[in-house]
């Protein structure tokens, strides 16, 4: 009696691997934000701020005021010349709010938080930010960064423009690949407003990319499921 080589057999049952087509299901699951819902986080405006007024307002603050606890928030603003003086961050009516002003001649002010995050390297993860309602001006800009030497490194950047209405889009969302176990989320507010003006957000939120593999399952003309299977094309079939 010959010995049957074929793949699947007639009544549809691989006899080979890798033969099953799968579809790819993507989730994002837990939580990697500390202190990221303003409401229950009501203390942001005792954090510890930072003063500056040097070319790279962001880059600046996470070298001279290192976020040196994981979970907990570090706030920056620019104090003068070059840039515009503003203030850190605050809680406010149930949100985070940044205060933001161009005048005098000077560049645009900085309002900023930031946070060290506990990752997995490799790992990809989602950011989203919940904003409020708002009939400001100006950005919010969302960026990771890397630690690289005595540095850092920007890996990902997402932004928010205001106004914000009930038509707008209230949760902006990106993804970034964890360079290090600690990258840091840094939130900042630019303006062009020629006097002091204030944006919300209510919630930020990381959660890491999980993707599943799952059989594809097809009704046969007698209404039984069955895994939808693949079928090369130089398929030997039985030598009976």
């Amino acid at each position: 009696m010959a010995i049957s080589r074929q793949q699947i057999t007639a009544r549809g049952i691989a006899q080979q691997s890798g033969l099953d087509t799968l579809s790819s299901i993507i989730n994002y699951t837990g939580e990697h934000m500390n202190w990221g819902d303003a409401l229950y986080y009501q203390k942001i405006s005792t954090d510890t701020d930072y003063a500056t007024t040097a070319s790279n307002a962001v880059t600046d603050s996470l070298i001279n005021s290192p976020a040196s606890v994981i979970g907990r928030w570090y706030r920056f603003h620019t104090s003068g010349s070059p840039y515009t003086t503003t203030t850190a961050p605050i809680y406010a009516s149930s949100a985070f709010v940044f205060t933001g002003e161009e005048s005098g001649g000077l560049l645009p002010s900085e309002s900023g938080m930031y946070q060290k995050l506990s990752l997995i390297v490799g790992k990809e993860y989602q950011v989203s930010v919940q904003t409020l309602i708002s009939a400001s001006t100006g950005t919010i800009y969302i960026k990771t960064f890397s630690p690289n030497a005595k540095d850092f490194t920007e890996n990902s950047s997402s932004i928010i423009t205001y106004p914000i209405t009930n038509s707008s889009t209230g949760i902006v969302t990106s993804t970034f690949t964890a360079n290090t176990a600690n990258d840091i989320i840094v939130i900042y507010y630019i303006t062009s407003s020629a006097s002091a003006i204030v944006v919300p957000i209510a919630n930020i939120s990381i959660q890491e990319k999980q993707e599943y593999l799952i059989p594809v399952y097809a009704t046969d003309m007698w209404g039984n499921a069955h895994k939808v299977l693949r079928v090369a094309a130089d398929q030997i079939l039985s030598d009976d």
